[in-house]
Order: structure tokens, then C-alpha cells, then sequence
């Protein structure tokens, strides 16, 4: 039976965030700033993760890149991951489906 030798952590995670940040682009994503409205028009009914480049006058990100985008939000963990590894970047992850009404009442 072969030996295996396992990697550490850090360079294994590192390979498979360069998987991700690959020639710019991650998860098929490419690298072009983009107004939020159209990011929801464009992914529609999916977690997107955005890498935010402007803001409103309350902090609220207005524009951004699109650097991963899926139908099941855990497949966004790695690229979340992997962007952070870069100091001072920022992001949000949110879903471009259907919002929950104003009239629902949600009890936790």
C-alpha cells in the first residue's frame, strides 16, 4: 500500500485558492466592476459573492465584482477564503432570488 504524505494546511488551501483565483477570473466569474442591480439581473436566483469597489454615502455597497456565484451558498466558503487571504479587501455574499416579503413576519 503507497504511503501518502499529507500537506500541510496552509500550502493545500493555497492550491486550491489559486483553483479559484485563476488568471483573474474565479468560478467563471469575470473580473468587470458591475453596478449591483445588474449583478442581480445577471446571477439570477443564486448566492453571489462580490468583492465591493464603491459605496453609497451610508457605507452600503453600490458596485462591485462578481468573484464566485452558485445556487448553494457553502460552494462559495473556498473563494470567500481565498480572497481574504489578500489584506484589505472587502465583501458581502447575498442571494439575488426572491427577498422575503415586507409583509412576512419571521419568528426565530
Amino acid at each position: 500500500m503507497p504511503v501518502v504524505q499529507e500537506r500541510p494546511w496552509s500550502e493545500a488551501f493555497q492550491e486550491r485558492a489559486d483553483d479559484f483565483i485563476d488568471q483573474g477570473k474565479i468560478m467563471g466569474t469575470n473580473q468587470h466592476e458591475l453596478p449591483i442591480t445588474e449583478i442581480v439581473h445577471r446571477y439570477p436566483d443564486q448566492w453571489v459573492l462580490v468583492e465591493e469597489t464603491a459605496w453609497d454615502s451610508r457605507g452600503h455597497p453600490v458596485s462591485g465584482i462578481v468573484r464566485a456565484a452558485s445556487v448553494q451558498r457553502d460552494d462559495l466558503r473556498a473563494p470567500l477564503q481565498a480572497l481574504h487571504q489578500r489584506s484589505q479587501v472587502k465583501t458581502f455574499i447575498f442571494y439575488t432570488g426572491e427577498q422575503i416579503p415586507a409583509d412576512l413576519t419571521v419568528v426565530l
